[in-house]
C-alpha cells in the first residue's frame, strides 16, 4: 500500500494545484471551514441525541438497551467503516468521498426526523453513521494535502479538533433548546441546512485531488464491522440480560473468532489494510490508544450524565442542556487554544496536562449522588471538558505526523476509527454497568467513572513514555 504511486502526470498536476492553492487567502480558509462544517455536523450528532433520550423513551416506548442502540447504531457503522472510507479516499480522491458522505448524512438526518418507530430510527441512524465515516475519514486527508507546512497543518488540525470539541460539548445544550421548542425530531432536522451549506462550499473551495489506484480489502472491512458489532452487542445485551445470557456468549464467541481471523489475515497479507510500517511507530500507537480512551470516557460520561440529570435529578430536556453548558464553554475555550499550543510545543505536553485533568475530573464525578451540590457536579464536568479538549487535537496531530501523502487517507481512517470505536464501547460498556445495577443508578455511575479514571491513567503512561520523547527530538 505504501509503495503505490500516482502516475507522474497526475502527481505533478495534483501537486501544482495544491501548491497554488496553499496560499493564505479566502480559498485556503474556505476549504478549512468546509471541512470543519462537515466534522461539526458529525460531532454534534454524536451528543445532541443524549438529551433526547428521555423524550425518545416516552415517544417510541423503548427501554435502556433501545436507548443504547439509538446512540450506538450511529457510532457502530461510523467506527467500522472509517478504515474503508479512508482507503477509498486515497483511491478515488478525498473530495469525492467527502461530498458523497455529506450528502448521505443529510438525507439520513431527514429520515431520522420522520422516524415512526425505533427500528426505522436505528436504520436511519446507521445510514447517518455511514455518511459520517465517509466525510470524517477524508477530512483529515484533505487538510493533510492542503496544508503542506507542518506548523500550518498543526494549526489546521487544531481548528478541526476545536470545532469537533465545540460540537460535542454544545450538542446537549443545543439539543435541550430544540427539544423544548420543537420536539426530539428537530435535533436531526437541524443537520439539513448545514449539509446544504457544506456541499455548496465544498464545490467552491476544496480543490480537486487525484487518487492512488489500490485494492480495497473487502474481507478485512467486513471482518472489522463484525468485530465491532458483536462486541457492542455483547456489552449492550449484558445490561439487560446479564453475563450468563446465551446471546452474550454467542456475541463474544463471534468477536473472538473474527478478531483472530482479522489478525491472521493482516499478518499474512502482502498488502494489509493496516500499513505495517505505521503500526511500528510508537508515537502513532500511543496516539491511537489515547484516542480510544478519551472517546470511551468522554462519550460514556455524556451518556451517563444525561441520564443522571433526567432520571436522578429529574431535569427536563432544556434543564439538562443548561446543565452541560459549563462543560461546553470549557471545551470551546480550551479547544481553540490547544491547536496553537500543539503547534508550538508538540502534542505531548497538551496530552499530558489533559489526561491528568481528565483523571481528576472523572474521580470527582465518581463521588456524585442524588443530593450533590451544583459545585460538586459542575467543577468535575468542567475539568473533564478541559481535559478532553486539550487531548483531542494533539492526539490527531501526533497520529497524522506518521502519515505519508499517499497514506494520509488510511491513517486518518485509522485514528478516527479507533476514536469512534472508543465512543461506541464507552456507551455500550458504561451503559451496561448501569443496566446491571437495576434500581441502583448512582452505584453503577460510580463504578463507571472510576473505570474511566483508571483508563485515563493508562493513557497518561503511554503519553509520557511514547509521545513526549518524540517531541524532545524535534
Amino acid at each position: 500500500m505504501g509503495g503505490d504511486q500516482l502516475p507522474n502526470n497526475h502527481t505533478n498536476s495534483s501537486t501544482e494545484k495544491i501548491k497554488k492553492f496553499n496560499q493564505p487567502n479566502s480559498l485556503h480558509m474556505g476549504a478549512l471551514l468546509t471541512v470543519s462544517i462537515g466534522f461539526f455536523m458529525v460531532c454534534l450528532d454524536t451528543t445532541v441525541v443524549n438529551v433526547a433520550l428521555q423524550s425518545l423513551r416516552s415517544s417510541l416506548h423503548i427501554d435502556m438497551s433501545g436507548l443504547q442502540w439509538t446512540v450506538d447504531s450511529y457510532i457502530l457503522p461510523f467506527a467500522a467503516l472509517l478504515l474503508s472510507a479512508g482507503d477509498l479516499g486515497d483511491r478515488i480522491g478525498p473530495k469525492k468521498v467527502f461530498c458523497f458522505g455529506l450528502l448521505l448524512f443529510s438525507i439520513a438526518s431527514a429520515l431520522c426526523g420522520i422516524a415512526p418507530s425505533l427500528g426505522f430510527l436505528v436504520i436511519a441512524r446507521a445510514l447517518q453513521g455511514i455518511g459520517s465515516a465517509l466525510l470524517v475519514a477524508t477530512s483529515l486527508s484533505l487538510l493533510q494535502r492542503i496544508f503542506v507546512n507542518s506548523s500550518d497543518r498543526a494549526r489546521a488540525f487544531g481548528i478541526w479538533g476545536a470545532v469537533g470539541g465545540v460540537a460535542v460539548a454544545a450538542g446537549p445544550v443545543v439539543g435541550g433548546f430544540l427539544i423544548a421548542a420543537f420536539g426530539w425530531r428537530s435535533v436531526f432536522l437541524l443537520n439539513i441546512p448545514f449539509g446544504i451549506a457544506g456541499l455548496y462550499m465544498a464545490a467552491r473551495y476544496i480543490p480537486k485531488m487525484t487518487g492512488t489506484p489500490k485494492n480495497i480489502k473487502v474481507f478485512s472491512q467486513i471482518t472489522s464491522i463484525i468485530i465491532l458489532g458483536s462486541l457492542a452487542y455483547a456489552f449492550i445485551a449484558v445490561g439487560s440480560d446479564g453475563w450468563k445470557a446465551p446471546t452474550v456468549a454467542v456475541a463474544m464467541t463471534i468477536f473472538v473468532v473474527f478478531t483472530v481471523t482479522f489478525v491472521i489475515v493482516e499478518i499474512l497479507s502482502d498488502v494489509p489494510m493496516l500499513p505495517k510500517e505505521i503500526l511500528r511507530v510508537r508515537s502513532f500507537i500511543a496516539a491511537a490508544i489515547v484516542g480510544v480512551i478519551i472517546n470511551f470516557c468522554f462519550y460514556g460520561q455524556l451518556f451517563i450524565m444525561s441520564l443522571y440529570f433526567q432520571q436522578v435529578r429529574n431535569y427536563s430536556a432544556i434543564e439538562t442542556g443548561f446543565a452541560f453548558l459549563p462543560q461546553a464553554i470549557a471545551c470551546t475555550v480550551t479547544a481553540f487554544y490547544c491547536g496553537r499550543v500543539t503547534a508550538k510545543v508538540g502534542p505531548g505536553i497538551p496530552m499530558t496536562i489533559g489526561l491528568v485533568a481528565g483523571t481528576l475530573g472523572l474521580i470527582g464525578l465518581a463521588l456524585l449522588n442524588g443530593n450533590s451540590s451544583y459545585l460538586s457536579i459542575y467543577i468535575p464536568m468542567i475539568v473533564v471538558g478541559f481535559g478532553m479538549s486539550s487531548i483531542a487535537p494533539a492526539t490527531v496531530t501526533a497520529a497524522m505526523a506518521s502519515a505519508s501523502k499517499t497514506q494520509s487517507g488510511i491513517v486518518s481512517g485509522i485514528i478516527n476509527a479507533v476514536r469512534q470505536s472508543g465512543s461506541l464501547m464507552g456507551v455500550a460498556v458504561l451503559g451496561s454497568i448501569i443496566g446491571i445495577k437495576h434500581g441502583m443508578f448512582t452505584s453503577g455511575m460510580h463504578e463507571s467513572f472510576l473505570l474511566s479514571a483508571m483508563a485515563f491513567v493508562i493513557g497518561l503512561g503511554f503519553t509520557i513514555f511514547w509521545i513526549l520523547p518524540e517531541d524532545h527530538k524535534k
